[in-house]
C-alpha cells in the first residue's frame, strides 16, 4: 500500500509537470519541447499504469503501456530532445529524428503485438520474466542510445564551456539536469530496483525534465508584439506610452520668390504638413523651391519599430537567412509596410537590427498577424541571446523609395 500511495503522488505530480510542459512546447513550437514532452507524457502514462496495477493487480494491456511509456518512449524522446537542444548541425538534428521516429514505430508493433509470458499480479512486473528475446532486445538497444547519447551531449557541452562557448555554460546545468533524468528513468526500467524506488526514480525524472527545460527558455510576454521579444529586463522603451495625437496643422503657404533677390545661406525648410519630409539642411546659392511632398505620401498616422538583437556564437548565418525570408514575405504580402530593413552593426558582428515603418496602427496590427512574422518569432528564438525593443511614433520625416534587393549571401 505505501508503494502504492508514492505511486499516486508521483503520477499526479507528473501529470502537473507535464501539463505545464505541454502547454509551453505548444506555445513555443521549438522541438526540443515537442520531444521532452513526449518523455513526459510517457512517464505520467506509466506511472499511472503502476498506480493502477499496484492497487488493483496488472494486467497485460497495463503492462504494455508501462514498458512503452517509460522503458520505450521515455529515454528515447528524452535523447532526441538533447540533441536537438544542443546540436548545431542540421544533418545531425534530422538524422537523430530520422533514428527516433522509425525506431520508436518499429518497437511499438513489436512490444503491443508479441506475446506476453508468465503471470502479472499486484507486484511490480519485471520486463526480463514478462517478454520475450525481441522485446527485450529492443528496449536495451533504445537504454544504449539513450544513455550514449545524453552522456555525449553533457561532455559536449561542459567541453564547449570550458572553452568559454557562452551559450554551452548557460546551458550546461540544464542539460545535466535532463542528462540525470535519463539515468533515473533507465535506471527505474529495467527491473534491477524495488518498487518503491523505481516509482520515485520515475517521478525524480519527470521533475527534472520539466526544471531543465524551464532553464533552456526565456519567458516571454504574450501580451503585445514587443513582448513576443521580451526577454529580458525593460529597458523603457518595451511599452508605448498613451500619446494623444496632435491637432492637424494647416500647409504654410508657399512665399512667392521675389525677382532678383538671391544671396548665399545655411537654409532649413518651413515646417511641412505632418507625414511630410522636408529637405536636410543644405547650403544653396538659390532660392529655395517649395517643399515636394515624399514619394510615400502623407503619412499623418504613421508608425514604427525598432528591435535590436544580440545573438548567440555560431548562429548569425542562420538568423540571417530567417531575416531575409521574412524580409521577403513582408515585401510581397504587406503593401501598409512601408520600410523593413536588417541592419548589420559595425563593430559588433553578433547584433543585427530591424527598423520597421508603417503606415499606420492598422499596419502595425496587420503586421503582427502576419504567418510569416510568427514563423520568425519562433524559429529565431534558439539563435537570440536578447533583444531590445523600441516603439516609435513619426514625426517629421522623409520616406524613401523602395530599398533595391540584394542577393542573400
Amino acid at each position: 500500500m505505501v508503494t502504492a500511495l508514492l505511486a499516486l503522488l508521483a503520477t499526479l505530480g507528473a501529470m502537473g509537470v507535464t501539463g505545464l510542459l505541454v502547454s509551453r512546447a505548444s506555445k513555443d513550437r521549438l522541438l526540443y519541447l515537442i520531444a521532452w514532452s513526449a518523455t513526459q507524457v510517457g512517464l505520467s502514462l506509466a506511472l499511472l499504469c503502476m498506480t493502477i496495477g499496484l492497487m488493483a493487480g496488472f494486467a497485460g494491456p497495463m503492462f504494455r503501456v508501462m514498458e512503452l511509456g517509460a522503458a520505450l518512449v521515455a529515454p528515447l524522446w528524452l535523447a532526441l530532445g538533447m540533441i536537438e537542444l544542443i546540436a548545431r548541425y542540421v544533418q545531425v538534428r534530422f538524422g537523430a529524428w530520422l533514428f527516433t521516429v522509425s525506431y520508436t514505430v518499429v518497437a511499438v508493433v513489436i512490444l503491443v503485438l508479441d506475446p506476453l509470458k508468465g503471470s502479472l499480479g499486484k507486484s511490480l512486473p519485471k520486463p526480463g520474466d514478462t517478454y520475450d528475446a525481441l522485446p527485450l532486445l529492443l528496449l536495451d538497444g533504445a537504454h544504449v542510445v539513450a544513455v550514449i547519447s545524453l552522456a555525449a551531449c553533457t561532455g559536449v557541452t561542459a567541453w564547449l564551456a570550458s572553452k568559454r562557448d557562452r551559450e554551452a555554460a548557460e546551458l550546461l546545468i540544464p542539460v545535466a539536469l535532463v542528462a540525470l533524468a535519463g539515468v533515473l528513468v533507465v535506471s527505474g526500467v529495467r527491473g534491477f530496483l524495488p518498487a518503491p524506488l523505481v516509482v520515485i526514480a520515475l517521478g525524480a525524472a519527470a521533475g527534472l525534465v520539466w526544471y531543465g527545460a524551464m532553464r533552456t527558455i526565456p519567458v516571454y510576454d504574450d501580451e503585445d508584439y514587443a513582448g513576443d521579444y521580451d526577454d529580458e529586463p525593460a529597458t523603457g522603451y518595451d511599452a508605448r506610452p498613451q500619446v494623444a495625437e496632435p491637432p492637424a496643422r494647416q500647409a504654410p503657404p508657399v512665399r512667392e520668390p521675389q525677382p532678383g533677390r538671391r544671396r548665399r545661406e545655411l537654409r532649413f525648410p518651413e515646417p511641412a504638413p505632418d507625414g511630410l519630409a522636408g529637405a536636410p539642411p543644405t547650403t544653396v546659392d538659390t532660392i529655395r523651391p517649395p517643399v515636394v511632398p515624399s514619394p510615400g505620401g502623407e503619412l499623418p498616422a504613421g508608425c514604427g519599430q525598432i528591435t535590436v538583437y544580440t545573438l548567440l556564437d555560431g548562429r548569425v548565418d542562420a538568423f540571417d537567412r530567417l531575416a531575409g525570408e521574412l524580409i521577403k514575405a513582408a515585401r510581397a504580402g504587406e503593401p501598409d509596410t512601408l520600410i523593413f530593413a536588417c541592419h548589420e552593426v559595425v563593430g559588433a558582428p553578433a547584433q543585427r537590427i530591424f527598423y520597421m515603418l508603417f503606415r499606420d496602427e492598422a499596419a502595425f496590427s496587420a503586421h503582427r498577424r502576419q504567418p510569416h512574422l510568427q514563423r520568425f518569432l519562433t524559429e529565431s528564438r534558439p539563435h537570440v541571446r536578447s533583444t531590445n525593443v523600441i516603439e516609435l511614433k513619426l514625426g517629421q520625416a522623409k520616406v524613401p523609395l523602395p530599398a533595391p534587393e540584394f542577393p542573400r549571401r
